[in-house]
C-alpha cells in the first residue's frame, strides 16, 4: 500500500471504475525523454530549464501543415459527447476546443449547439479557418477565465507540459462546467515523438488528471465512443467536472 493517502484514494477510485494503473516498461533512458509516474514526455527544456518555445512551436507548425487536411476525431463522437453533456447541464453558451488544426471540431459543435465556439491552434494556419485563433493551448486568453461551459480536446498528447495545459483549461471553465479529453491508445507511451511529446496509458492518465486538478476537477465519467478510432485498442471520452468553490 502506498504511504500517500491521496494516491491510495485515487487507486481505489480507479479500481471502482474498472481500471488498473500500468507500470512503464523498462525503456532505455534518453536525455531528451522524461519517464515518470506512468508516462513519457519529450523534454523540450533548454539548459537553463526553460522550455524552448520557439523550437516546440516550429515542430507543431510543421506537423500541422503536413496534416492540415486530416481530422483525428469524427462527427458521431462529437455529437455523442455534446448531447451527453447537454442532457446534464443544458445547452452550452461557450465551447472551446484546443489544438484543432483545420477547425473540424468547432464546425460540429457550432452546428450542434448554435453557440459561441472557438478553437485554438498554435500554427499560423489558424487564420485560414473560421472560429479559430492562433494560440498556444498552454496559455489560453485570460479573458476566458471562468466563462467557458465546455473545453474539448483530443490534443493533450501535443503538450510540452500537460499539467500546465490542464490547469489552464480548468481556469477557463466556469464553475459547474466541463473538460472533455478524447483519448485513444495511439497516445499511449509508445507513441511519443517531437510532435506528440506526451504519452500515457488511460489508467495512468486518470491518475494524472486527478493529481493535476486536485481540488477543482473530478472525473465524472469515462465513456466508450460510438465510433472508435481505427487501429486503436481502446478509445474513450474522459469527462471532468470543474468546481472552483473550495
Amino acid at each position: 500500500m502506498s504511504n500517500n493517502p491521496f494516491k491510495e484514494l485515487i487507486r481505489r477510485t480507479l479500481h471502482r471504475l474498472g481500471y488498473q494503473l500500468v507500470a512503464l516498461p523498462n525503456w532505455s533512458l534518453k536525455d531528451d525523454v522524461i519517464e515518470k509516474s506512468g508516462y513519457r514526455l519529450v523534454n523540450w527544456k533548454q539548459g537553463d530549464g526553460k522550455v524552448d518555445l520557439a523550437a516546440y512551436s516550429q515542430e507543431q507548425e510543421k506537423g500541422n501543415r503536413a496534416k492540415i487536411d486530416q481530422v483525428w476525431t469524427n462527427e458521431s463522437n462529437l455529437r455523442f459527447i455534446g448531447n451527453w453533456l447537454a442532457k446534464r447541464s443544458g445547452v452550452p453558451q461557450f465551447v472551446v476546443c484546443h489544438g484543432t488544426r483545420n477547425g473540424f471540431e468547432q464546425r460540429i459543435f457550432h452546428g450542434l449547439f448554435g453557440c459561441r465556439v472557438i478553437g485554438t491552434e498554435i500554427s499560423a494556419t489558424a487564420s485560414q479557418f473560421p472560429m479559430t485563433i492562433q494560440a498556444d493551448f498552454h496559455e489560453p486568453p485570460r479573458e476566458w477565465d471562468g466563462s467557458v461551459d465546455i473545453v474539448y480536446s483530443n490534443s493533450l498528447d501535443h503538450a510540452y507540459d500537460p499539467q500546465k495545459a490542464l490547469s489552464a483549461w480548468a481556469r477557463s471553465v466556469r464553475d459547474g462546467g466541463w473538460i472533455v479529453l478524447d483519448k485513444a491508445s495511439d497516445s499511449d507511451p509508445h507513441g511519443i515523438s517531437d510532435l506528440d511529446p506526451f504519452g500515457i496509458a488511460l489508467p495512468n492518465l486518470l491518475l494524472f488528471i486527478m493529481d493535476a486538478l486536485r481540488g477543482i476537477g473530478s472525473i465524472q465519467a469515462v465513456l466508450d465512443v460510438p465510433e472508435p478510432k481505427t487501429g486503436t485498442s481502446y478509445h474513450r471520452m474522459i469527462v471532468i467536472g470543474i468546481s472552483h468553490r473550495a
